[in-house]
């Protein structure tokens, strides 16, 4: 996201880039604060709006609710449809819950390959829906996968 602001000064654009990985659907409200490190005080502030929308999910996986104290693992299949080899990398909603035996993946022209899992205790322990993405290089969304635990 690019914020462009008109300063209280006249004729003054500021242009500050920040990047938004959104973990939930719906608005939020940042406030963003740009500091004099030297003098120790706020220069500027402003109130940066976030929408996100749930992805398209291309399919989901219901886990059933167990319990257990070790984690469990868990494979599902990804298949990449360029004609080319392709490099993804992997992100999740609940990182707290869900991590990856490996964040990237080269996946080669019209291959499928398997996404592991590890689902920790806790997210196997009550109700749960995590999101799994699957983003190319740039970080945009190819595949979104949904875990539906319950």
């Amino acid at each position: 996201a690019v914020v462009s602001t008109q300063s209280t000064g006249p004729s003054t654009i500021q242009e500050v880039k920040l990047k938004y990985e959104p973990r939930d659907t719906g608005v939020n409200n940042y406030m963003v604060n740009v500091v004099d490190t030297k003098n120790r005080i706020v220069v500027e502030r402003w109130m940066v709006r976030t929408s996100a929308a749930l992805p398209v999910v291309s399919k989901t996986y219901d886990i059933p609710i167990m319990t257990t104290v070790t984690p469990i693992n868990k494979n599902i299949s990804f298949s990449n449809p360029y004609p080319s080899s392709k490099t993804f990398r992997l992100k999740c909603n609940k990182p707290e819950l869900v991590k990856f035996k490996e964040e990237e993946l080269v996946v080669p022209s019209k291959e499928s390959v398997n996404i592991g899992l590890v689902l920790s205790p806790i997210a196997l322990s009550h109700p749960n829906y995590i999101l799994v993405f699957v983003n190319d290089v740039q970080q945009k969304c190819e595949e979104c996968f949904a875990l539906r635990v319950g």
